[in-house]
């Protein structure tokens, strides 16, 4: 708060760069209130921030993880709490296609830097290895565990690490997004993947986790029938909470379905995107024999699309397509559309 006073005498100051190792809480929620006329990064223990979004983004944004921290469970212990925390933000945030140098032939730069920081992450519902890490180290901050990000690759890749009652847990949020939204164990939490009476507690799961209903649903199908793509693809998302997943996390999940249950069908999934110029709306097409399966969010279930459906949206340009992605039969090697 000697900070504030700085504030309010020295009008020139646009840019705010808040400590999120040590954060205030008082300070917080004074800048909800009264800090319209700046802009927020973070402050790391070894560096400012340089990524800043505007004070509507910063405060909707904080309102949001204040929710998430006032409605943590008085009985949890420090450790059920820390879990508690990383599936909260896997629940509420996931990965963006349109980032990915590799799937399109242009991209906004800006963007990118929006959701690498931690409070335009939260506002876009999207992040990156570099803004989810920052933000589960944030959250654990507010609530006094010991937590580090921790450089794993020469590329610069990043981890945390969380320190309770002296055992060390490294954690690696993004790369178990998509279980978390489909309710399945973890898999980069070490130690406390699997942990059924923790993720009980904390309200994770009811019951069983998703890919253990996944198995009692799916053991004894015929899987000699040439119906059974569209069965599983029926009777999985009876438990899957597809409604609330992001493409990409969805891809994931039915990438590990199909190679666990299916693993000598060719199947494959194919990244498109409703052109809604500026913005793609990207959904997944399931190619088996040359029959495309969609989710479809209205009917809230697997639809078969005809392919010739597909190729003239394509070619009308209602629909497009990421780069890289190879669709037998409506595309050529070329990725030109078929006649």
């Amino acid at each position: 708060m000697e900070d504030i006073k700085k504030l309010k005498q020295n009008k020139n100051i646009k840019y705010i760069n808040l400590d999120i190792n040590n954060p205030d809480l008082e300070t917080i929620y004074y800048l909800i209130e009264n800090g319209e006329n700046y802009s927020y990064a973070e402050k790391m223990p070894d560096k400012n921030g340089y990524i800043y979004v505007s004070h509507e983004i910063f405060k909707q944004a904080q309102l949001f993880i204040l929710e998430v921290v006032n409605k943590i469970p008085i009985t949890l212990t420090e450790l059920e709490i820390a879990r508690y925390l990383y599936i909260a933000i896997g629940k509420n945030i996931g990965y963006d296609i349109n980032i990915l140098p590799d799937k399109n032939a242009t991209f906004n730069l800006k963007n990118i830097s929006t959701i690498n920081n931690i409070w335009g992450s939260i506002y876009y519902t999207k992040g990156t290895n570099l803004s989810l890490t920052k933000l589960y180290f944030y959250l654990c901050r507010l609530m006094n565990i010991d937590c580090k990000i921790i450089v794993t690759s020469k590329l610069g890749y990043q981890k945390n690490l969380l320190t309770i009652q002296n055992r060390s847990i490294i954690v690696d949020i993004i790369q178990d997004v998509a279980y978390i939204q489909g309710n399945f164990k973890t898999k980069n939490f070490l130690g406390f993947n699997d942990n059924i009476e923790l993720d009980q507690k904390i309200g994770y799961i009811k019951d069983t986790y998703n890919e253990n209903k996944i198995e009692k649903s799916l053991r004894n199908l015929n899987y000699q029938d040439e119906k059974i793509i569209p069965t599983i693809l029926e009777k999985t998302s009876q438990i899957i909470p597809i409604k609330n997943i992001k493409p990409i996390e969805l891809g994931i999940i039915y990438e590990e379905i199909f190679s666990k249950y299916c693993p000598n069908y060719e199947i494959k999934i194919h990244n498109l995107y409703i052109n809604n110029y500026p913005n793609k709306e990207h959904f997944l097409l399931i190619n088996y024999q040359n029959t495309y399966y969609s989710f479809n969010y209205t009917k809230n279930c697997f639809v078969e699309i005809n392919p010739q459906e597909i190729k003239q949206s394509i070619e009308e340009k209602r629909i497009g397509i990421y780069l890289n992605e190879k669709i037998p039969f409506i595309l050529n090697k070329e990725n030109k559309i078929l006649s």
